[in-house]
């Protein structure tokens, strides 16, 4: 079902192009160890793949894993097969019709290599539950069509390249959860432009989330889930100019951040669901727009912190 709905996301958008796309995945294959009794990619050889160049591209559509589509790989989803080994991505550099690489929940490790900017088609990629380690290789601002991107649950070490990821400009999607990723959390934020789903939780960014409105782009108007929590964060919560531009937020989590003071007036967050503060310095009254019933919340946690008056929601 996964390579399925792969399929219908990828297709047709690798017709043009070409190239032998079976030799490639074989030099990657290399660098992958994949040692149970029925090897995972036992089915990766080229015996029963198209000659290269055969029909016009060579496209091992009966690989597991493997999406095709005119003659092209499109896709290479290995998601949660226990293999392990260090990518040897610099091997896929030549599929120029590689739209999505997902090799989520499996054992590979070492450092993330600046080859990856060579997968200038990737749209998606997905690394999550790993052992990768070390820094962000500044070449990831490469991959300019790039709409998700999860880096989550793995052992990163690095200050992440902010001034790579404007040029990021097609992220929709990005989770960086459970690293040790540092660096100033607003820097990153007035970068991811266009944003819809953001995750930089347990991680060790610092800054702080009270933006001047000036320093935000148009994040306000896409942003619908934000979750930072557990970080080292400081200051207060959004100021109230920016409270307004951040109008399609639907999940805030700032958990364990660190960061004090007053909540502004919330009326503008028409669409919020999960409003999670828990463990700060926050206080004053509790924010009585959370009461407004054109609010959709489903879940709020205010939960050690300073706020004063009868919470509403223990009565």
């Amino acid at each position: 079902l996964h390579v399925f709905l792969l399929l219908l996301v990828f297709g047709g958008g690798g017709s043009g192009a070409r190239g032998d796309d079976v030799s490639a995945l074989l030099e990657f294959k290399k660098g992958i160890s994949d040692r149970r009794r029925d090897p995972v990619l036992g089915s990766w050889s080229r015996p029963d793949a198209p000659e290269a160049g055969a029909g016009g591209g060579a496209c091992p559509a009966r690989w597991r894993g493997v999406v095709c589509d005119g003659g092209a790989v499109v896709a290479v989803a290995l998601d949660g097969l226990g293999l392990a080994g260090e990518l040897k991505v610099g091997t896929l550099a030549g599929m120029r019709g590689l739209q999505n690489l997902s090799l989520a929940g499996n054992a590979f490790s070492g450092r993330l290599p600046p080859a990856i900017g060579y997968l200038s088609s990737l749209r998606h990629l997905d690394l999550s539950g790993n052992r990768f380690y070390g820094p962000i290789p500044g070449r990831l601002a490469d991959l300019s069509g790039l709409v998700h991107l999860n880096l989550s649950y793995n052992n990163f070490t690095s200050g992440f390249p902010t001034d790579g990821i404007r040029e990021l400009q097609n992220l929709r999607r990005i989770d960086l959860r459970r690293n040790s990723f540092w660096g100033n959390v607003s820097d990153l934020l007035a970068e991811l432009r266009n944003a819809e789903h953001i995750d930089l939780s347990d991680n060790q960014f610092t800054g702080a989330v009270d933006l001047e409105l000036a320093s935000l782009t148009s994040i306000g108007n896409t942003a619908r889930y934000m979750n930072l929590s557990h970080n080292r964060l400081a200051g207060g919560f959004f100021r109230n100019e920016t409270v307004g531009a951040f109008k399609n937020l639907e999940v805030l989590d700032l958990s364990n951040t660190g960061i004090a003071g007053m909540v502004p007036r919330l009326d503008s967050w028409f669409s919020l669901s999960v409003f999670r503060v828990a463990g700060n310095g926050l206080f004053g009254m509790m924010p009585e727009t959370l009461l407004h019933n054109s609010m959709r919340l489903l879940e709020v946690d205010l939960s050690r912190n300073g706020f004063s008056g009868i919470s509403p929601f223990s009565q």
